[in-house]
């Protein structure tokens, strides 16, 4: 779809124009025969004459329409668009032309305004579609290079990265009855608030008008001020480039000498406020200096007084660690006539519970020790199926020379201890004997709980004296 063409006599048409911009009505190039050679103006392919079902004029390509042609790929809603603001600017008084392109190709603008006596040309870009910054940028540059303003235009409902990096606005399309509006990119400066104020209800005939009448221009936001408020979304957001009125530039521009001047008239303050801490900081340092010297004649003085007293100290310090040493000396000595004399009886009492431990022992015969055994070995055997590992060889001191019986490699119990070292046996293990007498000789040594004694009430049959 394109608004303009080239007509063989006529030269080039726009379909949104009723005398087509040079004087021929509509009928004379919609449905007649023989047709007319109609050309696009930017890849010169056939076009002809066509009403869209929303009863939009404009003009379509024959088949076989080059794919490079830049008007092929745009929307409906991108010529919506441009065709409202084509339709603006003849209703503000200036002339409109939709899609045209600079002879040498190097821009072509969606729709071109003009003033009736060429003084100023004003391009407005629709631009729907996703663009780089620095493309928009290179663009924009172009027009200017022609003495070309521009002013670049997408939906609201667009998020675009480049807005205010060129001039440009958000316009939302009417609702509810309401005319188009611009929602970004025009805004006021409030000097008692120091801060720019977006016009995002403002109507777009309204903003066309104060373009073409250069009552609104794009404005280069100082960088303290370029966080701008939205009063309808109630949000802040950062803009760098804004349209509008001088007025507006004149009260930031202001703003900023006043505000220059504040911090200028802080920074004086501040410099002052400087110099006097220096001041006091150097009379403080004055004075912590006297303090200083002061202090060190005092210290020198209490030092020698100290190293005096340290000499007489040293004096005494050495005579009582002599007499320390001497004491340490018979008290160590004592201490390893102590200890030789407990080891000696150590040693003596181990052999005598050694002795009476092989009289204990010397009771029973091989029978009696295995009659023992069976009697610990069976019920466990009979009920568990487990079989009780006695071992004879680790009888010693620590189990108070009775055997010590594992059951799955953990002790199990202690066979008959010797009354005389049950003070080693190990905490709340059982301890086995052969019958009540025995029990009984182990619990009258209080050094056993009688819950712990287990007996099987073996006869006391060839018993041998105690030696």
């Amino acid at each position: 779809m394109t608004f303009a063409a080239i007509h063989p006599e006529a030269g080039r048409i726009d379909a949104t124009l009723d005398d087509l911009g040079c004087g021929l009505s509509w009928s004379a190039i919609y449905k007649v025969r023989p047709r007319i050679a109609l050309t696009c103006p930017d890849c010169e392919h056939g076009v002809h004459a066509k009403v869209s079902a929303r009863k939009l004029k404009h003009f379509a390509h024959d088949p076989g329409r080059p794919a490079d042609c830049a008007w092929l790929n745009e929307s409906l809603e991108h010529h919506l668009l441009k065709l409202e603001l084509a339709t603006r600017i003849r209703d503000a008084g200036w002339h409109a032309e939709l899609e045209v392109r600079a002879d040498d190709g190097t821009w072509r603008a969606d729709v071109l305004a003009s003033a009736h006596d060429d003084s100023r040309r004003i391009a407005s870009e629709a631009q729907l579609s996703p663009i780089t910054d620095d493309d928009i940028r290179d663009r924009t540059e172009r027009y200017r290079n022609e003495d070309i303003d521009v002013c670049w235009v997408s939906p609201a409902e667009t998020t675009v990265r480049w807005l205010s990096k060129v001039p440009s606005i958000r316009v939302r399309d009417p609702k509810d009855g309401r005319s188009w509006e611009v929602v970004d990119g025009v805004a006021r400066f409030d000097f008692q608030q120091g801060a720019w104020i977006a016009v995002d209800d403002l109507d777009l005939t309204q903003f066309i008008l104060w373009v073409l009448n250069d009552k609104t221009t794009p404005h280069q936001v100082l960088p303290r001020y370029r966080r701008v408020w939205f009063p309808t979304d109630q949000r802040y957001g950062r803009r760098q480039l804004i349209w509008t009125s001088q007025r507006s530039v004149g009260e930031e521009a202001r703003h900023e000498v006043k505000r220059q001047r504040q911090e200028e008239w802080r920074r004086q303050q501040e410099e002052k406020e400087r110099l006097a801490e220096q001041q006091r900081q150097e009379e403080e340092a004055r004075l912590r200096e006297a303090q200083r010297l002061e202090e060190e004649r005092q210290r020198k003085i209490r030092a020698e007084a100290d190293r005096i007293r340290r000499e007489e100290q040293l004096r005494q310090w050495a005579i009582e660690d002599e007499q320390r040493r001497i004491k340490r000396e018979a008290e160590e000595r004592q201490r390893k006539e102590a200890a030789a004399a407990a080891e000696q009886e150590r040693l003596r009492q181990e052999q005598l519970e050694f002795q009476a431990a092989k009289r204990w022992w010397k009771e029973l015969s091989p029978t009696q020790i295995q009659e023992l055994h069976d009697a610990v070995a069976g019920p466990l055997w009979k009920k568990e199926a487990t079989r009780v590992a006695f071992k004879r060889d680790e009888a010693a001191a620590a189990t108070a020379y009775g055997i010590p019986a594992y059951v799955r490699h953990r002790l199990y119990g202690i066979l008959r201890p010797s009354p005389a070292s049950l003070h080693r046996l190990p905490p709340a293990v059982p301890v086995f004997v052969r019958n009540g007498r025995e029990a009984q000789l182990i619990a009258d040594t209080g050094k056993v709980d009688a819950t712990r004694i287990v007996h099987f009430n073996l006869p006391d049959h060839e018993q041998m004296p105690l030696i």
